[in-house]
């Protein structure tokens, strides 16, 4: 064992655990016991010596007999109990190059654990010893000095001597057993560290080994280092192997070496900001802009290549795998925060630089994908331009533009197609299709992106609200509706429910929905009146669907009808007790449906003539509902009235399902046998034109009840009519067809005024609404406003808006401001 100094006695043995030095007086002697030892070495001592002193049952503080630490105790003269600086200095040294020497062998040898001892012991003694013996400030500049030299004399000129791939494999293992250096160095001195550097605030130790490597050698082989890492990069990037595990090694210099830098500025005028961010300055500044450059110019010429040659769809498949290719290379040897930089360079030149070339190649673009339905090739466009930032020219924007425009090139196809038919009846579902198609492609390929949905909603508006020929499509979507609804109407695969919603999101793209909801008012009371409704929870199920996309003023009307309708049935049933109750016998079975007047339409009323039969019925019903009710009138209609005939043929009798017109028309034939068309007006007293018309379903058409002569499609006053008792058919019950169930060009027009003159009392409601709100406003503004509102309902137009400003002004509702003629002020 060497000794700090030849005159000390020989070493004795010391428990761990003392106060470091100690003096105590005996025989004229002083005897000093060193410190205990904290930190053990590199190599696992530690854990070694705690489970012997387990299994020896000695306290935490206790070595047992055979493996007591020996300790280094100096009996010294008082006058001769300081470590001199050179001295000290040069043991230490002797530690730190036999350490220097064991990393250089590639450690086939291990650090002696009583060198270990004795080097911390020494340095804690040359730090704590008194002035002016206290080294610590001179041991702490050593330190750094230390480093330098090992550096100058061995690290950096074995790295120079390399080049290429070497020269990177040499200095990660040259970082790497610095940082093994610094590790135990920092154990020899940790005292400098917990107790001198915290008291003077300078760099810790640890960081004092990063700094020096960083100036030494980092500082002067980085650009050599970078250029050789760029290189490997790029040869992977075209296809060659790398060494992943080699790039990784030295990538990771780039990041360690900006470890210490948060806490611990050194260079004037750097900015810390963030301290995660900054641990990343060298790694950045050094590496990271320059591997971002290379980047974006590789595949730029990459790109500019792939586009003049590739179609879109192989474009598409590349540039998908380049980003790929990227995110797996930064998982593996580059740091996490470099990946969104990274990608961010590849689609700016693979995606962004190229994206109107790419999007608008005549025979594989958006649009030709589009036109093909190539479902796999949208979802991978939509997913790589997903990731640009959208603008007029650059990620989905562009995309859903030619979206837009296909969906409305192909919707004015389909309605050029369909006014040139003269069956529309189909118009509906064909559009019902075309919007399954591509609400499918909007959920599908684009993911249900709100910029996709969007477009689908203003391409199908542009068309949809199209008039066919003479008929609007709200019109056609409502006898659609109808004919759906209806028994004996067109039968639909699947649920009906489906249907409706489909019908309903369809509903939703019109502009004129007042006119949807006027034209199905009609045929919903058609179907009722009629008992032509197929099942009353469907009918239900569109006007709840309606409701909710409309609000419930606009479905009143309509639930009022049902309601009416399961009303008159108890009526009905209370009618039939009240007339056996009174001993009434009509003959005849009679049934009355009672309605509200504001719900249902608004019927003509022709004057008829009822046989004496049907007559004794109303007025059976009259006193009925008048002994039940006061203050209500009875409007009877007879438009919609149904009556069932027993007719008395040669063949056999066969029941007739027929209109209450037609049935006043037939009866009078149980007076004499033959009328002419003038004697049939004077006895029903109905129109002539209307007259006509049911003659002619009763004598030319498909069931011929009677006969007309002359035998001619023409119909004069002077035609003879005689009942045609040879007439015979296989059903002995026929429903005979019902002009009322069809939409006449009349009907069309009365409803189309009907909603006209609706029209000008919401606008005049909205005017006022808006009016009593702001009291004052301008025209301009006032427009805006009552257009915003009433658009859930239709789309006003700025004239009508203006006359019924004028009108309300005229019924002194508003008025002009004096001062200014176009604002406008309310009129309480």
């Amino acid at each position: 064992r060497t000794h700090l100094f030849p005159s000390s006695p020989p070493a004795a043995d010391c428990t761990l655990g003392a106060r470091p030095w100690e003096a105590q007086r005996q025989g004229g002697q002083q005897t000093r016991h060193l410190p205990p030892q904290p930190h053990q070495p590199l190599w696992g001592v530690r854990g070694r010596q705690s489970r012997e002193r387990a299994a020896d049952g000695r306290g935490a503080g206790e070595l047992p007999h055979a493996r007591r630490a020996v300790c280094v105790v100096a009996t010294m003269n008082s006058n001769s109990d300081v470590i001199p600086l050179e001295p000290g200095w040069e043991k230490m040294r002797e530690g730190i190059d036999k350490f220097t020497h064991i990393v250089e062998g590639n450690f086939q040898e291990s650090f002696p654990l009583a060198m270990h001892s004795e080097l911390y012991t020494t340095c804690y003694a040359m730090c704590t010893q008194k002035a002016p013996h206290n080294w610590a400030d001179e041991l702490y500049k050593r330190y750094g000095t230390m480093y330098e030299q090992q550096l100058e004399q061995t690290v950096l000129p074995s790295i120079k001597a390399k080049h290429g791939t070497e020269m990177l494999r040499e200095f990660a293992k040259r970082w790497y057993n610095h940082k093994l250096l610094v590790r135990q160095m920092w154990k020899l001195f940790v005292y400098l560290d917990r107790f001198y550097i915290k008291r003077i605030s300078a760099l810790p130790l640890k960081a004092v080994g990063v700094q020096k490597f960083e100036q030494v050698v980092f500082n002067q082989v980085k650009e050599e280092v970078r250029g050789g890492v760029l290189q490997l990069i790029e040869k992977e990037r075209e296809g060659d192997m790398v060494d992943r595990d080699l790039l990784k090694s030295v990538v990771d210099v780039f990041v360690e070496i900006g470890d210490w830098r948060p806490l611990f500025p050194t260079r004037v005028g750097e900015e810390i900001g963030d301290i995660g961010q900054a641990r990343l300055n060298t790694y950045v500044k050094e590496l990271e802009t320059q591997l971002l450059a290379d980047t974006s110019a590789f595949y730029a010429r990459e790109s500019s290549s792939w586009i003049g040659t590739d179609s879109c769809p192989e474009y598409m498949k590349k540039a998908e795998n380049r980003l790929l290719q990227e995110v797996a290379l930064v998982a593996a040897y580059l740091h996490s925060s470099t990946e969104e930089k990274l990608l961010k360079e590849v689609e700016t030149q693979l995606l962004a630089n190229h994206q109107s070339a790419l999007l608008d190649k005549e025979e594989t673009g958006c649009r030709a994908l589009l036109r093909e339905e190539k479902q796999d090739d949208l979802k991978r466009m939509y997913k790589l331009f997903q990731r640009l930032p959208n603008s007029n020219t650059c990620g989905l924007q562009p995309i859903s533009q030619i979206v837009r425009e296909h969906i409305v090139d192909v919707g004015m196809s389909h309605v050029r197609k369909e006014e040139a038919e003269k069956d529309h009846s189909m118009y509906a579902q064909q559009l019902i299709d075309l919007h399954d198609q591509y609400h499918a492609m909007v959920q599908g390929p684009f993911g249900s992106n709100t910029l996709f949905q969007k477009v689908l909603k203003e391409a199908f508006e542009v068309f949809v609200n199209k008039d066919i020929g003479q008929s609007s499509t709200a019109e056609l979507l409502s006898t659609f509706c109808d004919n759906i609804m209806k028994t004996g109407g067109d039968k639909i695969e699947g649920e009906i429910d489906t249907m409706l919603d489909k019908i309903v999101m369809l509903f939703s793209y019109l502009s004129d929905k007042d006119m949807f909801a006027e034209f199905y008012r009609k045929q919903l009371a058609k179907r009722l009146l009629l008992n032509r409704s197929a099942s009353d929870d469907d009918e239900r199920s569109l006007i709840t669907k309606l409701k909710y996309r409309c609000g419930a003023q606009f479905t009143s009307k309509l639930e009022g009808m049902l309601t009416d309708m399961n009303v008159s049935k108890d009526s009905q049933n209370n009618f039939a007790t009240w007339m056996r109750t009174s001993e009434v016998n009509l003959g005849m079975e009679c049934s009355v449906t009672v309605l509200t007047t504001g719900f249902w339409p608004t019927y003509k009323v022709d004057e008829v003539a009822l046989p004496a039969e049907l007559l004794r019925c109303v007025d059976t019903f009259t006193r009925y509902y008048e002994s039940r009710t006061s203050h209500r009138k009875l409007k009877w209609i007879h438009t919609l009235g149904t009556c069932v005939l027993t007719g008395r043929f040669d063949a056999k009798p066969i029941e007739l399902v027929i209109s209450t017109y037609q049935a006043c028309i037939l009866m009078l034939f149980n007076q004499q046998e033959e009328y002419t068309t003038a004697d049939i007006a004077t006895a029903t007293k109905l129109p002539m034109d209307a007259l006509m018309k049911y003659m002619q379903t009763l004598a030319l058409s498909k069931y011929q009840i009677l006969t007309k002569s002359p035998k001619c499609k023409e119909m004069t006053d002077n035609d003879m009519f005689t009942f045609n008792r040879k007439f015979t058919d296989r059903q002995r019950k026929i429903k005979m067809s019902l002009l009322v169930t069809k939409v006449s060009q009349d009907e069309k027009l009365s409803t189309k005024q009907t909603v006209d003159e609706d029209r000008k009392h919401a606008v005049e409601a909205s005017i006022v609404r808006v009016m009593k709100a702001r009291k004052t406003m301008a025209h301009q503004q006032l427009v805006m406003e009552v257009s915003q509102q009433l658009m859930k309902l239709f789309r006003p137009d700025p004239k009508v808006i203006k006359n019924r400003i004028e009108s309300l002004i005229s019924r002194e509702y508003l008025e002009r401001d004096k001062d200014n003629q176009g604002v406008y002020k309310y009129l309480a």
